[in-house]
């Protein structure tokens, strides 16, 4: 990209049997959520959901040392209701994280009762009960099952090299498990793998850590090669973390399309505390998943009061016993409603007997979902199917399960002329006479067909747009299910989102409504020609991930819904690229001016990415629009960063005279007070001051007494200790933020996220028994690191890195005994 860069140029009705659902902010959930009959020592702990007939099973662990797992069911994803225990076999006595796979009429469980191998457990309804059919299959904790576009079968297990996969030769049969390359977390355990296929590409999250620590957290990775290739890990992980406050111990995710069927949401456990016998006890959480072309955004974790995940726009659930009204019938045929399934019981003709619903019109782009099963088949050429696009008789699509051929067939009536029929096949033993479930997704031109998640079909027309939806049968009898349509497709639910504030939005998450609602754009068309949202905005592929916002001219600007955790001051990290000089923007939250006129520095190049932190943004509490306006130049950004903040002025300091200060606020190691000296021994690390605090000077006098590889921490985020406790051998490497240190032979700057980055290196001797004076001043995303010599620094270096904006400071050692004297803090 180069600079002075050229543009190119619902009615409500029918209330007996159907509803539409325009998206609300009325309703509410705040994480961390307390569901009926929870077990009471436990809460509820590795949740896994499972849509089925348009309605969500929840699932969760045994409380420890109690039999039979728990059922919950919802429509929205928040509001549960407990559905009982769902099994009461003895292998579910302590059972580990149950996942339920629904495939041809049956509901797998697969469940390791205290981390001793595998079992799978069957039922014909989702709420059970479900019996034990194989014997111990071995595998480590946590199994997940993964179902592939051509119907093969994954099997995921924990293990403390990464993750393992095995092929399954049958939903009770699990082959010999391999390591996948790049899912271990930072040399520790890693457990409860979930994966999902999204656009041709593989997404796996994981957890690591230990589930009693509050750094328990959890990574993304992803691939285009396969659900049992390597995974390369993602460069915005960890997606879920937080150890300090209320709400730590993130993990044991699972992911589902929420009720909008397009919105995806994680739900994961809390931990809320341990119990006198050492047991985890937690509890359920809920955050949106954005998605930056094939980069994984989770908009969380939040624990605050947050709008519901949107519904569909339309949706019926034929609880009622007559038809109504609301459809019109095409052809003719027997229509009817009985135990919440609409029915057409006529056979022997080959015309297509079509009931649709005629109270709702799709917007031209659309997600649509519908569950369906052949109850029986004529012997003329008998079909069951489903109907999308429908505008009169002469023109509508129709995707249709032909049980006999065992295939997907799809094509489209245009002005009474069919087009040329797709057929593709369906797995084999595929049963239609169990409920499966069609999707079908419109954007643009572009058709994609799924059954039961397998994308089986995708293609590319113009000849068919908004419509109706309905069901049909060709000579057989059906029963129709759960059917809903979402005008919302590949992602767009995110759009509209109130993203959470401290948080990250991608800039390509603004508003829709299109010009002049959602964004102004100056000039037409979308010179990037990436992510292409039927809009104006131009959007190029961005080399961190994803696309980002590019060719923002003056006058130019972009609306975000935000939900904001508190009143208080944030500062905001923007992450943007220029050529030019004296770019300016101002930021506004709702109609107030909450930035001033900010100006840019020129960053030397379009791929040359820096973030700019505007500091001492207030900010309101609750739900609010905020606005990117470029005052004037040019630039492109890619995310916006928002962290709570301090900008007081303040000078702390602390000579450990006879204790640690009030100001250290977090500890891990053995720390003592000696002679007046801070003191380490082996591994640790301490925390002082606010997370909030972002430029300073840090100075602390170090003296190595039997090894020396100890320093100053600034910028720090989510301390925690390894394992279950204070383990030494994990304790001093989770946290985020940066570290400078000194060991005998140089004085190093790294960054820590969970995992190590050196950063700058400088040569120096420094001997045991000795006190150096270390000074490391923080400004913007530049940090020296002075060792001696308080006037020439050792270290000079700016991270344009993604670096951390804000952050508490802190001292540690990595296996050294260590001395640490005279600390102080200013800003």
């Amino acid at each position: 990209m180069m600079s002075g860069k050229i543009k190119k140029t619902v009615t409500l009705a029918c209330l007996l049997f159907a509803l539409l659902f325009p998206y609300s902010g009325a309703f509410a959930y705040t994480n961390y959520m307390t569901l009926p009959n929870e077990f009471a020592n436990d809460g509820i702990g590795d949740p896994f959901v499972l849509k089925y007939n348009g309605t969500f099973y929840l699932y969760s662990s045994t409380g420890q040392g109690d039999t039979g797992f728990k059922c919950w069911s919802s429509t929205d994803a928040v509001n549960w209701t407990y559905a009982g225990l769902c099994s009461t076999e003895a292998i579910t006595n302590d059972g580990y994280a149950p996942e339920v796979v629904y495939w041809n009429g049956t509901f797998y469980m697969y469940t390791s009762p205290r981390g001793q191998g595998h079992y799978v457990l069957t039922s014909s309804s989702p709420t059970g009960p479900f019996t034990v059919v194989t014997g111990n299959l071995g595998h480590s904790i946590d199994g997940h099952v993964f179902i592939d576009d051509n119907g093969s079968w994954t099997f995921y297990s924990a293990g403390g090299d990464g993750i393992h996969a095995a092929p399954m030769s049958s939903p009770t049969s699990i082959g010999t498990d391999a390591v996948l390359g790049g899912t271990q977390m930072g040399g520790q355990w890693t457990e409860g793998a979930t994966v999902i296929k999204r656009n041709g590409t593989y997404h796996l999250t994981a957890t690591g850590n230990h589930v009693l620590s509050p750094g328990y957290r959890v990574n993304a990775f992803s691939n285009t090669t396969g659900p049992r290739q390597s995974f390369t890990p993602s460069n915005n992980n960890p997606i879920l973390l937080n150890s300090e406050g209320s709400n730590v111990g993130l993990g044991h995710n699972s992911i589902f399309i929420g009720p909008d069927l397009d919105t995806y949401y994680a739900v994961y456990h809390n931990l809320t505390s341990v119990s006198p016998g050492g047991l985890p006890i937690r509890k359920l959480n809920l955050d949106a998943i954005g998605w930056n072309g094939d980069k994984m955004a989770m908009y969380g974790p939040t624990n605050w009061s947050m709008p519901n995940p949107s519904l569909p726009n339309f949706e019926d659930r034929f609880q009622r016993t007559t038809v109504g009204s609301g459809y019109s019938n095409l052809n003719g045929g027997t229509w009817g409603i009985a135990n919440n399934f609409m029915y057409q019981s006529a056979k022997g003709s080959t015309a297509f007997y079509i009931n649709y619903e005629n109270t709702f019109t799709t917007a031209s782009d659309y997600t649509a979902e519908y569950n369906l099963k052949e109850v029986s088949k004529g012997t003329i050429e008998p079909k069951i199917g489903v109907v999308y696009g429908y505008v009169d008789a002469s023109n509508y699509g129709v995707a249709i399960l032909n049980g006999n051929a065992n295939r997907l067939e799809t094509t489209l009536l245009v002005n009474g002329s069919w087009d040329t029929q797709v057929n593709t096949p369906l797995p084999a033993g595929f049963d239609i006479t169990k409920l499966h479930t069609i999707r079908i997704e419109k954007s643009g031109t572009t058709y994609k067909y799924f059954v039961d998640k397998m994308l089986l079909e995708t293609k590319i027309s113009n000849r068919l747009g908004a419509g109706k939806v309905g069901y049909l049968t060709c000579d057989a009898e059906g029963n129709f299910g759960y059917i809903a349509v979402s005008n919302k497709v590949n992602g767009s639910g995110i759009f509209d989102l109130y993203k959470p504030i401290p948080g990250t939005i991608q800039a390509v998450h603004y508003n829709s409504g299109g010009e002049g609602v959602g964004y102004h754009d100056i000039s037409g068309g979308n010179a990037g020609g990436k992510y292409i949202r039927n809009d104006n905005v131009d959007i190029r592929d961005n080399p961190e991930g994803g696309h980002n916002v590019g060719w923002n001219s003056t006058g130019e600007w972009y609306k975000y819904n935000v939900s904001v955790k508190a009143n208080g001051t944030y500062d905001l990290g923007l992450r943007y690229a220029t050529t030019y000089t004296g770019t300016q923007v101002r930021v506004w939250i709702d109609s107030t001016d909450i930035t001033g006129v900010v100006t840019l520095p020129n960053t030397g190049g379009w791929d040359n990415w820096r973030t700019h932190t505007i500091k001492g943004l207030n900010l309101p509490s609750g739900n609010h629009t905020l606005k990117v306006e470029t005052v004037t130049g040019e630039y492109d950004f890619y995310t916006l960063q928002f962290n709570a903040a301090d900008n007081s002025s303040f000078s702390k300091t602390d000579n450990f005279a006879t204790a640690f200060s009030g100001d250290w606020n977090w500890s891990g190691g053995n720390w003592a007070i000696e002679s007046g000296e801070a003191s380490i021994n082996n591994i640790g690390k301490r925390t002082f001051g606010s997370t909030g605090w972002s430029d300073y000077t840090v100075e602390t006098d170090i003296k190595g007494i039997d090894a020396l590889n100890s320093g100053i921490m600034v910028r720090v985020q989510n301390p925690a200790q390894g394992g279950a406790g204070n383990d030494p051998g994990l304790g001093t490497d989770f946290y985020q933020g940066y570290f400078a240190g000194i060991s005998p032979t140089q004085v190093t700057l790294g960054k820590q996220n969970y995992g190590w980055t050196t950063l700058a290196t400088a040569p120096g001797t420094f001997n045991l028994n000795a006190w150096y004076h270390m000074k490391v001043v923080v400004s913007g995303n530049n940090i020296k690191v002075y060792v001696g010599d308080m006037t020439n620094p050792k270290i000079d270096y700016t991270d344009n890195g993604n670096p951390f904006i804000t952050g508490k400071v802190g001292i540690r050692s990595h296996y050294a005994h260590t001395h640490f004297d005279n600390f102080s803090v200013t800003h």
